[in-house]
Order: structure tokens, then sequence, then C-alpha cells
């Protein structure tokens, strides 16, 4: 299999499975059972890991970030996986018999992992610095701008920007009406490329109102990406092209 040519550069640290929309820019980060919208970009500088992260289109994920690790019981007799995990979510582990031992079997009922937040959300556009700490659970909005080495442990309104241990709000990235159009329009949904040479991307204003009357006048097509899932079996990684996208299917036959 060569993933580039199912449009994903890299992807040699995808633990479990990726579901993704082509292009997608994952480089060797080690991504676990997470999804990727169109576009999302890895910094290939150093190593993310990400667990159960589903990142928007045209996210951007700077190198050396953690996002949503697994959260441990801090008021259990123990916070070791040996007090809380099943066999389904650390199948390795359990190949040591000392530890299958010791560890649970398999029960019926809920475990500690199902009764916490599991998933953590990277909106469309949003861009995490170098160096980002996310915790699981948390809700990055659209166009959100995550300060390098910040440590997010709360949801980040879209298009805010937000820095230091704590993450907290500095400033909203444009003002408050822009913001508004912004998410009124969602160009994320839409195929821009036949309008590349019509507008000046370092400008907001012109090239908002641009997207805006083009939308208006029906003239903005959804983007089609072509989905995949990749998934580790233990014959090696093998791909299987989906349906719909990721995001926005109600669009497609539009």
């Amino acid at each position: 299999m060569d993933p580039q040519a199912l449009g994903l550069l890299g992807g040699g640290g995808i633990v479990g499975s990726l579901r993704y929309e082509r292009p997608a820019y994952i480089y060797g980060h080690l991504l676990k059972d997470c999804t990727a919208g169109a576009f999302a970009f890895f910094n290939s500088a150093g190593r993310t890991s990400a667990y159960r992260c589903h990142f928007g289109r045209y996210s951007q994920i700077g190198e050396g970030s953690v996002l949503g690790p697994p959260e441990h019981p801090m008021d259990w007799f123990s916070s070791h996986p040996f007090a809380f995990t099943r066999p389904r979510y650390m199948p390795k582990i359990y190949q040591f018999e000392e530890f299958a031992r010791l560890g649970p079997e398999e029960q019926p009922g809920p475990s500690y992992v199902e009764t916490v937040p599991s998933e953590t959300y990277i909106g469309h556009e949003a861009y995490i610095g170098a160096g980002t700490f996310v915790k699981r659970g948390v809700r990055i909005g659209d166009g959100a701008v995550i300060g390098a080495r910040s440590v997010v442990t709360k949801d980040v309104p879209a298009y805010a920007m937000v820095v230091g241990a704590p993450a907290r709000v500095l400033r909203m990235r444009f003002a408050d009406r822009l913001v508004e159009r912004f998410l009124a329009l969602e160009w994320w949904k839409y195929d821009l490329a036949p309008f590349k040479r019509d507008v000046d991307f370092r400008e907001v204003e012109p090239t908002l109102a641009f997207f805006e009357e083009k939308l208006a006048l029906g003239e903005l097509k959804p983007l089609q990406p072509r989905t995949y899932k990749l998934r580790q079996t233990p014959h090696g990684m093998q791909a299987e092209q989906l349906a719909a996208p990721l995001y926005f299917a109600e669009l497609q036959g539009a």
C-alpha cells in the first residue's frame, strides 16, 4: 500500500485506525483512532501524539504536541491501568501473563474509559502551536489559534486566540462582525480552487466578501474529497475507500 497514492503524506505512526479526507499531511506522527479532514496539516519537524482526536479541514498542528491523551482515575485505589482497563483497550499489555493475572477481565457494564470524555475535537482551520497539550474531551473551535506550549484544559471558542498554562483567551482573531461572517460562510465546506486567481488571501474583508457573493449566487460547489480508512491488522495496514466524506456529506448531492 502506497499512502501517498491514497492522498496521505506519511502515516507510519497510525495505531488502530485513521479515517481521513484526501489530502492529509500526517507525516510520521502517532495518531491513535483519529479522523482528519481534507488538507489537515501536521508539521513534520517533531513527533506529535493524538488519541481519539477529530481534526477539521485545514487544521494545522505544530510539532511536539500531545492531544487528547487518555485520562486515569485520580480518586480510585490506584490510577494504574491494572485497576480500570479491559483487554479490548490494551490488548498488547494483556499479552504479559503477569498483567493478565492482575488486570480486569472482560465484563458487562461500562468501564472507567466509557464513563469519561474520550473524544477530542479540533475545529476547521484551527491552528495548534508547537508543544501544545490539549486535554481529552476538549473542543477547539473553528478558526481558533492556540499559542505554542499552551496547556488547554477547557473548550476554546471559534476564532479565539489562547495562550498560557492553563490557556486563556488573549483576544479574538478578528472583530466580532468578521467572526460572525466567517462562521456563516463556513468556507471550508466548499471547493475554493476555481477562484484562487480571483482573490488575494492576504486581504481579509475583500476575500470574505468575494466568497459570500459566490455563495449567494450558488457558484461555490461543495468540496468532495475522496475519503479513506486505514486500519492496522496483524497482516499490516489495510486501506478502504469510504462512501462519503467525514464532513458535510449532506452537501455532496448539491
